[in-house]
Order: structure tokens, then C-alpha cells, then sequence
């Protein structure tokens, strides 16, 4: 069963701008990645990044990451990055190394759509005062719990539940405000009013539901109901990895097949709020690549939070592979967060324990 992720939690803290924080995430992963490989000479001396990788297929791939058979290293002896630039022959390559990210994705509640009308052309749906809405989740095999939310005309939600006949929330209604319901993996539900967010609750959210109150007037409110989904794009993802693997070893060694255990090319695929891969995705990942690894949501929420520590609330901005090559403060952060871990950031999903990569006698490990 997929729960949405940690990194969701600390990202909703952003309200309106978590959208633009939330497509970072797999910057993030990307920038961490980098960080790990460009800790060792030898391995960022084998490095190119964001080459069109080709398969049998004749399919050119753009990978994050590639490390090469040979190093290439200037004159005082500093390593040289290759940027871009195509491989169409995969006999020099020892690794090569794709970065993915599935996030949550937040649709319009369907019964909340049917029951009240488009704002126009604009964001948001018109609610009258007085007029109840039902927020409700019905876990498998779990207890339901069904919510009726008013917006009053004093300028207040009141909510009330069903299964308790004592429960009430209520505060005052604001432009730009939400409110958030969720669910968590124990069944329990809990209601974050607006001053609040999902930084503050602790159990691990199963689903959630957000309420934003957009504008407010004489007549009602301007809202709008969003269902949290967990990574449905999940197994489109794994089918794009698992491609690019098959696609390449079959160029590499005329055969699609997995060989155990691979050191001439490996593949390597690393992911982030793991939480939203169904096994199915899981499976297919396993079944195709070589090595899967996850960087959890601890790491990727530490390193946000040291990105905003310093560059403050435009920070997201920084947080590209350009910007580790060319920003000082960028890599600096990048390698304190890889450092403190002894580069031991990746996951490997198949023992559990935590790795990092290294290239010895030429070839791709992970220790």
C-alpha cells in the first residue's frame, strides 16, 4: 500500500508556491546525485552529464548521468565534466545513471466539482453560505469518517462529523486560506485548520484532502476541494527506466536479459518519495534494471531545509545541476549533506542498507 510521502508534507508547508518547491524535488535528487559522484576524482573524471544515450532501438535517451572506461583530466591534474553530447556506442560506458521522482498529484474532488459552479474562467468554485458539503473517507476494512463543512455568513467554517455528535471545528474564514484533511496509515483522521500545516502532524499520511478557501464575499466563498493522490504516474515511470536498461544492454551485449552480477555496464536507477511506488512498479523496476536505490525523504527534506537556511524564500531557484557546477555555495551545501552521510545517501532497495557509489579497477561498485 502506497502513503503519501514526507517530502509532500514538508513541500505543502508552501502552500501556492509548494507547486513550484515540488517540481525541485527531483532537481534535488538530481543535485545530490552529482554531489556523490563529484565527491571522488575518479568517478567525476569519468562523468558526463545529460548525454542522448542510444539503444538498439536507435532511440536516443537522455540520461542524468553517465561514468566512462576512461578518465579525462587537465593538465593540473583537475577532473574534466563532459556536458551533453551523444553515445551511440555504449562500449566505453561502466555506468550509466537515471534519477526519478513521482510526486503527489492534486485533482479536483469530483463530488465537490459536480455540486457547485465554475468561478468563471478563473480558479475555484462558488459556495454559497449556509450550503453543507460532505469531505469523507472510507478506508478499507477501517472506520469512515464523514465531515460537513459550512461556510457561514459571520465568516466562519463550521465542520462536524457524523460519527461524533461532540465534534466541531470551526475558525474564521481568510483569503488564501486552507484547511487540510487527512487520513493516516492507523485509520485516524485529524482536521489542520490555516494556521497550521502538514509539518506539524507526525503520523504517516495515508490520503489527504485540502480544502482552499480562495476569496471571500458578501454571497460566499470562492473554494476549491483537492484529493492528494499518491504517484499515479508511477508506473509510467517505471516503464520509461526499464526501457532505457533493456534498450541499451540489448545495444551493449545483443541481449535484453539481466546478467548477474553485472559489472561491464551497470544501470542504475535512483528514486525519491519512494512511498508512492505500488509493488507492481516496484517489480518491474527490479525485473529490468540493475541496481535501484532510493534517497529517502529525510535527505531530501534536509537538504531543502538547508537550501532555504541560506539563500531564503527564492531558494528553489538554486537548486539545479548548473548551479552545483557553477555556484559555490550550491556545491557546498550539496557535499555537507552527501559528507555527513559518508556519500552513503542511496538506498539499495533490494538488501536495504544504505551505499555509495565508487569506481574501482575501472569498474562501477556500490559500497
Amino acid at each position: 500500500m502506497t502513503n503519501l510521502s514526507d517530502t509532500f508534507k514538508y513541500i505543502s508547508h508552501f502552500r501556492h508556491a509548494g507547486h513550484q518547491v515540488g517540481r525541485k524535488v527531483g532537481d534535488m535528487l538530481e543535485v545530490l546525485t552529482y554531489a556523490a559522484i563529484a565527491r571522488d576524482d575518479e568517478m567525476l573524471a569519468r562523468l558526463q552529464v545529460e548525454p542522448k544515450l542510444h539503444g538498439f532501438s536507435g532511440a536516443g535517451h537522455k540520461v542524468e548521468f553517465i561514468l566512462l572506461s576512461t578518465t579525462n583530466f587537465d593538465e593540473q591534474n583537475n577532473p574534466q565534466v563532459i556536458n551533453g553530447g551523444e553515445i551511440t556506442d555504449p562500449s566505453e560506458v561502466i555506468s550509466f545513471i537515471e534519477c526519478k521522482k513521482v510526486g503527489v498529484e492534486q485533482t479536483v474532488n469530483g463530488r465537490f466539482k459536480k455540486m457547485f459552479p465554475k468561478n468563471g474562467n478563473n480558479k475555484g468554485y462558488k459556495v454559497l453560505f449556509d450550503n453543507t458539503f460532505p469531505i469523507s473517507f472510507a478506508p478499507r476494512g477501517g472506520e469512515r469518517h464523514t465531515y460537513s463543512v459550512t461556510f457561514t455568513p459571520n465568516r466562519k467554517v463550521r465542520i462536524t462529523k457524523a460519527e461524533d455528535t461532540n465534534f466541531l471545528f470551526e475558525e474564521n474564514l481568510v483569503d488564501e486560506g486552507r484547511i487540510i484533511f487527512t487520513l493516516c496509515t492507523n485509520g485516524l483522521s485529524e482536521i489542520i485548520g490555516n494556521n497550521r500545516s502538514l509539518r506539524d502532524y507526525e503520523p504517516t499520511l495515508a490520503h489527504c484532502r485540502i480544502l482552499e478557501i480562495i476569496s471571500i464575499s458578501d454571497a460566499g466563498v470562492i473554494a476549491l476541494l483537492n484529493d492528494c493522490l499518491s504517484g499515479p504516474q508511477t508506473p509510467e515511470k517505471a516503464k520509461q527506466s526499464s526501457f532505457v536498461a533493456l534498450d541499451v544492454r540489448k545495444n551493449r551485449f545483443n541481449s535484453f536479459d539481466k546478467r548477474e552480477p553485472e559489472t561491464e555496464m551497470v544501470s542504475v536507477l535512483v528514486l525519491t518519495e519512494f512511498s508512492h511506488w505500488e509493488e507492481k512498479s516496484q517489480n518491474m523496476i527490479k525485473s529490468c534494471i540493475d541496481k535501484n536505490f532510493v534517497v529517502s525523504d529525510d535527505i531530501i527534506v534536509e537538504a531543502f531545509e538547508a537550501f532555504e537556511d541560506h539563500f531564503g524564500e527564492s531558494f528553489y531557484d538554486k537548486i539545479t545541476k548548473e548551479n552545483f557546477e557553477n555556484d559555490a555555495d550550491v556545491r557546498r551545501i550539496a557535499f555537507e549533506i552527501v559528507n555527513q552521510h559518508d556519500g552513503k545517501i542511496f538506498l539499495d532497495i533490494k538488501d536495504q542498507t544504505y551505499k555509495k557509489f565508487l569506481v574501482r579497477d575501472n569498474l562501477f561498485i556500490t559500497l
